[in-house]
């Protein structure tokens, strides 16, 4: 059976320590994955808002260069038709000597001709010449020649509207909370990067910010930032967040295997504990059984003898040893099967009010004079109640049981004091001995039915594990209570209070 049980014991450790083990591992893996996803959707939106940040800068650019074609003392606009009937668009800069064409083209969404005083129609040219700059130069980083000073216009524009962290950062912000990022972050710009390699960072740097994007070119010539990077703080907040749902069910899922585990083990050693306390039970009830039996055999033996029959003396003595030892067997069953009864409620609850000093007088009256022992019992009612409404025979046998454990598991001159009080609404009996006590240990079970405090492998003293708890039931049918204190060699205290 031990072996069998350390087996059981050692399979549950493993299972729960592998079922961690496999957990972890999960977790751990799982927060890999969720932290290389974080470090992608901040590229992404790192490259996003870079691309958007120069988008907005051509965008200002172009409405620059669209407002300076607009003006009529720098710029003439005129259209005509070719030799294949198309509507040419031209776009002429007044010089000194001579005006200078500056661009000619053909645009199907213009077909009408322009006039003096058609403003719309020199609007519409502007922009598509404007957006025609913008493709060519700007958004390949280069400005080309132009007559009559724009390229240099637009050089001027390009350097005074050049890439910015502070026009960079509420444009990031927007595509990380887009994505339901709030982590930290700060702009790392540097004159020579790598758009391929990050590997390069100090130690302290990547201490302080574990996540660092892509390097993208700014094409700021003016001074040392021609690189961007956008650097995070610990995405250990995020990932979590992200987690949340894997880890509370991890952690549930091992709590409730880690629970039945321990009930399984729990029940198996109560099965266990009950199992050593019936075996002892049946020892010792075994024993009380056949003591009678065997005296009841050898009176029975005695009388079947002639010369016994015929002495009356010795016929009545055999008799009355052997009525004893039946009326002995009888009040054994009787507990035996009153204790079951309790346990299934099936008694009858009779209610009646008593005089409680004088039940008490009687019931240490008996075992004053029927004990051995001859204890010294002292009585006292300190809390004025006379009479109470309890179940008279229940409440006798429960202070009888005590008396008589008193008695048993005492010294050679018991002492026993009784005294009566109230408290919250009960009328407490308290006994106190100066037996041989209870060890701390085992003083939560001498309530529970068939334990008995052993003695290495015996007990002191022979019973049955049944008169605590045969107490115990009273008391829970009556809804009362009970405590119980001991000191080994000091003696031990009962107290049960009565609902009053």
């Amino acid at each position: 059976m031990k072996k069998n049980v350390r087996f059981l014991i050692v399979i549950c450790l493993l299972a729960m320590l592998s079922l961690l083990a496999l957990q972890a591992y999960w977790i751990v893996k799982y927060y890999q994955v969720t932290r290389f996803n974080f470090e992608k959707e901040v590229n992404m939106a790192f490259e996003d808002a870079v691309k958007k940040e120069f988008s907005v800068r051509c965008d200002t650019v172009q409405q620059l260069i669209e407002n300076k074609l607009m003006d009529t003392t720098q710029f003439i606009f005129s259209s005509n038709l070719d030799k294949e009937g198309t509507r040419i668009y031209n776009i002429l800069a007044k010089g000194k000597s001579k005006n200078k064409m500056l661009s000619s083209f053909s645009f199907n969404e213009l077909p009408d001709s322009i006039g003096p005083g058609n403003e719309q129609m020199k609007r519409k040219v502007a922009q598509h010449f404007a957006e025609q700059l913008r493709s060519e130069d700007l958004e390949n980083h280069v400005v080309y020649y132009r007559t009559h000073e724009l390229g240099a216009f637009m050089i001027d524009k390009a350097n005074k509207y050049q890439f910015d962290t502070t026009r960079l950062r509420p444009i990031l912000n927007h595509y990380l909370e887009a994505r339901n990022i709030e982590i930290p972050y700060q702009f790392l710009t540097l004159k020579h990067d790598s758009t391929t390699n990050s590997s390069h960072f100090s130690q302290k740097l990547t201490r302080n910010f574990p996540v660092i994007s892509k390097s993208f070119p700014t094409y700021r010539y003016t001074d040392n930032q021609r690189y961007v990077r956008a650097m995070f703080r610990n995405p250990a907040s995020y990932i979590i967040s992200n987690m949340g749902l894997i880890l509370v069910s991890s952690i549930l899922l091992v709590l409730l295997i880690a629970a039945c585990l321990s009930f399984m083990l729990k029940s198996l050693f109560r099965e266990k504990k009950l199992a050593l306390i019936k075996d002892d039970f049946i020892s010792n009830i075994t024993h009380e059984f056949k003591t009678p039996i065997a005296t009841v055999s050898v009176a029975i033996e005695a009388l079947e003898e002639y010369d016994v029959r015929h002495d009356e003396h010795k016929t009545s003595r055999y008799l009355d040893h052997a009525k004893n030892e039946i009326q002995r067997l009888n009040q054994l069953v009787d507990k035996i099967m009153n204790l079951s009864l309790y346990e299934g409620e099936q008694t009858g609850f009779h209610k009646e009010s008593i005089p409680v000093d004088e039940v008490m007088q009687e019931i240490i009256q008996i075992y004053e004079v029927s004990s051995d022992k001859k204890p010294d019992i002292h009585y006292e009612n300190k809390s004025g109640v006379l009479q109470f409404g309890v179940d008279k025979l229940k409440f006798r046998h429960a202070i009888s049981n005590i008396l008589d454990n008193s008695i048993k598991y005492s010294k050679i001159n018991p002492a026993i004091n009784i005294d009566l009080f109230k408290e919250n609404g009960h009328l407490v009996f308290r006994f106190q001995d100066n037996g041989i006590g209870i060890p701390e240990k085992d003083l939560s079970f001498v309530f529970d039915k068939f334990y008995r405090v052993n003695k290495g492998n015996r007990h002191l003293v022979k019973g049955y594990g049944l008169g605590l708890n045969y107490v115990k039931q009273i008391l829970q049918q009556h809804k009362g209570w009970y405590r119980i204190e001991s000191e080994l060699g000091i003696g031990t205290t009962i107290m049960l209070g009565w609902p009053i």
